[in-house]
């Protein structure tokens, strides 16, 4: 078989990568050459085809280039490398020139990232509203949370035949776009906006009639106009190059759940650290990906010092997040020799995993943006909304006397001290409710549960002597989020609490007290028989109560205005986080209509 007969019996979907060349990067043959050799580098034998920058025809300014050819890899259910239990798989990679764009479709294909950085993915705005008419139809969304709560919901996927119908705008400004499946008349389109994807469904197509649509493609996307659309509702993105210079980070959240994904499904095989022995010679060893990755998941501060944004961490004290022209990157040379090694053989350190698919959410000191998926986001809603989350917070003067979480135990004590958070709830709230149990120390729901007959109530309770404490707030609202989905437990779940509602409290430093856990009720099996009748009424009313000394309303409400009026002030950094962490509470109760309200001191 010729080169060109084989050329033409090859059938790809009409599913590529489109960038546009806008510093008019030279594509060149060599340039070509030298990217099909990186990235055929575990190739085994010669390229099954290798041809460099055809012309389609005389009649378009149109050029691709294509190498397909064989490797092998050890299979994800083997240790160590046996004779003849090698698997052989084929890839792919096409690279098309249209005019000032290029179109990537690939299989199997690593190591392609330092040839892509030189070209621009199409904006979000762009992609997004593309293929966006009166008509059009939306099948499904993929939403990443921009909130920097490392216990609210990061990602979460809706379907239907058309969401214009039945999708709640309701928090949706707390979310981006991660990808959508559209509907014009009978053809549909999914569109991946974190990595400048276009998948038409169809049938396969010759790389002829593939260039072609993707030449139509590029055309369609130079004369597109953006307009407002049901997609508004969301995020909206904004210019990072035109606002990067006023750009100041104070908080990152790394978001692993790619990495995750591609451990799962053995794209990744195993994790190394490397490092130089002191002979010089190079030792590889391996660890525990889900050790490692758990020591960077929490929200971490950022530090501005002499230009440097340096991220706080005490496993990797190199982590430094990097303004470039165009993008955010994270910097740590630890990080860099940590290497991810996939089952094509090839390896990527974690920083390089982590910038290719941008896993983060940074916030600024620019109250209502934030950074995720190589883009710049602005929560339209965050500042307006300022007045409606202070609704959520009360005040109560008995606050100002509190002086510990849980106050001091004695064998023979009976009730939590008054000047207690626990003693401050059961004396202000236990009569609001015909059951009243703690639940604290007890893989708990929450520190204390208050049942009536239409009502659910899940208090949470931190004390802290500092001020404004924007990491107390993060630990009370991250609690609160993580039992948002146990205030209406499974009958199983429920069995499981039947003993320790039972017993009496023991305390964290193990004293063994006369406090039973029933604070109102007499034993567990009623409380669980009226639980599981509560969930069932059709009325059911469900309640967070938050309950915190280390905040004071009136202090919060001058933050904010100071905030707003683009006052300096000590407490803005921390001001802000607690900001977002509210709007991020509120969106989260919401979405399972759950009310919600934060005690604090007036």
């Amino acid at each position: 078989m010729t080169i060109q007969e084989k050329i033409e019996n090859i059938l790809i979907n009409e599913n590529a990568y489109f960038y546009e060349n806008s510093d008019n990067v030279q594509i060149s043959n060599n340039k070509i050459t030298e990217i099909f050799r990186i990235v055929s580098s575990v190739k085994t034998g010669n390229y099954l085809l290798n041809s460099i920058r055809l012309r389609l025809n005389q009649n378009e300014n149109i050029y691709y280039s294509i190498c397909v050819f064989k490797y092998t890899t050890k299979p994800t259910f083997i240790e160590e490398e046996l004779p003849n239990w090698d698997e052989e798989k084929i890839a792919y990679l096409l690279i098309v020139e249209i005019e000032d764009y290029i179109v990537i479709s690939k299989k199997n294909i690593s190591k392609l990232q330092d040839f892509l950085k030189q070209f621009k993915p199409l904006d979000y705005s762009v992609l997004s509203t593309l293929f966006v008419t009166d008509d059009t139809s939306f099948e499904k969304f993929s939403l990443k949370n921009l909130n920097v709560s490392d216990k609210a919901l990061r990602e979460k996927t809706v379907e239907a035949i058309d969401l214009k119908e039945n999708f709640s705008a309701l928090g949706a400004n707390n979310y981006l776009l991660n990808s959508l499946r559209l509907k014009n008349n009978d053809e549909k389109t999914s569109l991946m906006l974190n990595s400048s994807r276009i998948n038409k469904f169809g049938k396969k197509n010759s790389i002829d009639n593939f260039c072609l649509w993707s030449k139509n493609l590029v055309h369609q996307i130079k004369s597109h106009v953006n307009t407002s659309t049901f997609l508004s509702i969301f995020a909206e993105p904004q210019d990072y190059e035109t606002l990067k210079d006023g750009l100041i980070p104070i908080s990152i959240l790394f978001n692993f759940s790619n990495i995750y994904t591609d451990f799962e499904q053995g794209v990744i095989n195993r994790v190394i650290v490397r490092y130089t022995l002191e002979d010089g010679r190079i030792h590889d060893k391996e660890i525990n990906l889900i050790d490692f990755l758990a020591k960077f998941e929490r929200l971490c501060k950022v530090d501005t010092v002499a230009g440097v944004n340096l991220i706080k961490n005490k496993t990797s004290k190199d982590l430094e997040i990097k303004l470039n022209d165009k993008s955010i990157t994270i910097r740590s040379q630890k990080l860099k020799n940590v290497k991810l090694i996939q089952d094509n053989g090839n390896e990527i350190s974690v920083i390089d995993y982590i910038n290719g698919k941008n896993s983060f959410i940074i916030n600024f000191d620019n109250i209502d943006l934030a950074y995720s998926n190589r883009k710049l986001f602005k929560d339209s809603r965050l500042i307006g909304n300022i007045p409606n989350f202070l609704k959520i917070f009360k005040t109560h003067n008995y606050l100002n006397n509190i002086t510990s979480e849980k106050g001091a135990f004695l064998t023979t004590s009976t009730s939590f001290e008054s000047n207690s958070l626990f003693g401050f709830v059961e004396n202000n709230f236990l009569n609001d409710f015909d059951y009243f149990i703690c639940d604290d120390l007890s893989k708990e729901w929450a520190d204390h549960i208050g049942i009536s007959e239409n009502k659910i109530s899940f208090f949470h309770s931190k004390h802290k002597t500092s001020n404004a404490s924007a990491s107390a707030f993060q630990d009370i609202v991250g609690q609160a989020q993580k039992n948002l989905g146990n205030l209406t437990p499974q009958d199983f779940q429920l069995e499981s609490k039947r003993n320790i509602w039972n017993s009496t409290y023991n305390s964290s430093d193990r004293v063994n007290t006369l406090i039973v856990r029933s604070r109102r009720g007499q034993n567990s099996d009623q409380i669980i028989d009226q639980f599981k009748e509560t969930i069932k009424n059709p009325y059911l009313r469900k309640e967070v109560i938050l309950v915190i000394d280390f905040i004071s309303k009136a202090n919060l409400e001058t933050y904010l205005d100071d905030l707003v009026n683009g006052v300096y002030f000590a407490e803005r950094n921390e001001t802000i986080q607690i900001l977002w962490f509210i709007s991020s509470l509120i969106s989260s109760c919401q979405e399972l209509n759950t009310e919600v309200t934060i005690y604090c001191k007036p």
